[in-house]
Order: C-alpha cells, then sequence, then structure tokens
C-alpha cells in the first residue's frame, strides 16, 4: 500500500510538470522542449509511452496482489490498478456433513442429505455424496435396465455423545474464495497453524463388520438430524472410529474407549 501512495505522489509531480506554461514562457518550453527531444532516435508512435508493471505489497496474508500500471501520454498521466486474481488462489470447495448451513464467511453453495450405498451391498460406491433437494433436473425418463441405488445415510450411534441414532444425515457443500486447498485432519480439533478451521467433529464410517467399505468422514461434533426421519430404514450407516491400540495405533495419544476426532482445515 505504501508503494502504491509513493507511486502516485510520483505520478502527481510528474504530471504537474505538463501543465501548460504561460505568457512568453510559451516559447522558451517549445524551444528547450525541441532541443531535448532531438537527442532521442525518433519513432513512428505518436505518443511516448512509457509502461512499467510492478507488485503491490500484501496488506496482509489474505490480500490479492496487484498489477500497478503507469502511462505517461501527451501532457496527461493515467494510473491503473488491476487485481492479480492468479496470485489470491481460485477457491476451495468442501462438504459439511451433518450440517445444513456453512461456517461464517464460507458460501452455501447447495444443502442436501448425506447418500451412499447400503451397508449390506457389494456393489455401489465407497464415498458419501451430498445429495441436493432442490433444482433436480432429468435428461432422460426411460429405465436404465441396469443400476445400482443410492439410499440416504442414517447415523447408527447408541451412545452418551449424541442422540442421533437412525436419523438421516444432513450436509452443506461450502465455498471459501480466498483458499486454495483443503484438508481431512483426523485426530485433531484443532488445526495447524497458518490454516483455518472449517469445522470439527468426530470421524465415522461404515461398521467393521458389514461388507460394504465406506470412506472416513469428518461428521460435525454438532450434528444435525433430517426432519421426520427417525426410522430405522438402514441404507448408507456411520458408526463411529475407535482406535485400535494394540494392533500399532500408539496408546498415548489416542485412547482405545474413546471416539477419535477429526478437523476440516483450509489455506
Amino acid at each position: 500500500m505504501k508503494r502504491i501512495l509513493l507511486l502516485a505522489f510520483f505520478a502527481f509531480l510528474i504530471s504537474s510538470s505538463y501543465c501548460t506554461p504561460a505568457g512568453d514562457d510559451i516559447d522558451n518550453e517549445e524551444a528547450a522542449d525541441a532541443a531535448e527531444n532531438s537527442k532521442f532516435k525518433e519513432t513512428d508512435d505518436l505518443d511516448t509511452e512509457l509502461a512499467t508493471n510492478t507488485e503491490a505489497e500484501a496488506t496482509d496474508d489474505k490480500a490479492g496482489q496487484q498489477n500497478i500500471g503507469l502511462k505517461l501520454a501527451d501532457k496527461g498521466i493515467v494510473i491503473t490498478l488491476t487485481p492479480d486474481y492468479d496470485s489470491r488462489g481460485s477457491g476451495v470447495v468442501y462438504t459439511r456433513w451433518g450440517k445444513s448451513t456453512c461456517r461464517s464467511g464460507a458460501e452455501l453453495v447447495y444443502a442436501g442429505y448425506a447418500g451412499g450405498s447400503f451397508y449390506n451391498e457389494h456393489g455401489g460406491g465407497a464415498n458419501l455424496l451430498c445429495m441436493p433437494t432442490s433444482g433436480v433436473g432429468h435428461l432422460s425418463h426411460q429405465n436404465p435396465g441396469h443400476y445400482t441405488f443410492i439410499y440416504g445415510s442414517e447415523y447408527q450411534s447408541h451412545n452418551k455423545i449424541w442422540s442421533n441414532h437412525d436419523w438421516n444425515v444432513p450436509c452443506a457443500v461450502c465455498y471459501v474464495p480466498d483458499k486454495s486447498t483443503k484438508l481431512q485432519l483426523p485426530g485433531r480439533i484443532t488445526c495447524p497453524d497458518s490454516w483455518t478451521q472449517e469445522y470439527r467433529g468426530y470421524l465415522m464410517t461404515d461398521h467393521r463388520g458389514h461388507q460394504h467399505n465406506k470412506v472416513f468422514e469428518c461428521i460435525d461434533e454438532a450434528g444435525e438430524k433430517i426432519h421426520g426421519s427417525n426410522r430405522n430404514t438402514d441404507g448408507a450407516l456411520l458408526y463411529f472410529v475407535m482406535p485400535k491400540c494394540d494392533r500399532g495405533m500408539p496408546c498415548g495419544p489416542y485412547n482405545g474407549n474413546i471416539a477419535i476426532t477429526c478437523s476440516i482445515c483450509t489455506r
């Protein structure tokens, strides 16, 4: 910012030097200009232009850089400031499982229901999907003949952490414009220095005895319930994850009787 103000000050000084002289000084000024211009090689350009590009100092780590253009023309000066969007990152999108809203400062792209393959089916997808509840479109009305199914996702949680057992899971797809990468950090309820925490919660996936695998997802610590869904319809089930300390997991930071936590971090 200091560099921008300094450049503007110099531009003002240069601009003031182009002011038209009054009275008898006009002829003297024109003669001096002609003598000075004779020192330089003539070109086909009508105007002599000087353009410089530089980077403005960022006011903080999140501020975007700018390209500064200085143009000197015939008795005039123009300064342009153009944001350098490439240096600011293109933003990052993440899904907040267990919530229908995003944190303050993040944009809600859409809210929906968590869905996936049935817990005891062999086929289907391993991941959960955040299925939107509005704007759903169709490309064909024909039955495809061969297919798999997608089911709603349910909390499976007979415990004192929360009372969400058999309730279906909401989700929110969020966009953060000033970030460029996302990290799912297992076992932590905080993010590393210089990272922003989008939310924290519990690591959850399918039951160890089921036929179908799910990827590990970070479910918000205050998981919400989808209204009217308190029925045991199964589907894509989510269970808390426990560390198996006698099978290679270090007992010390981890506790064999405590559910593993997680954080979603961006920077």
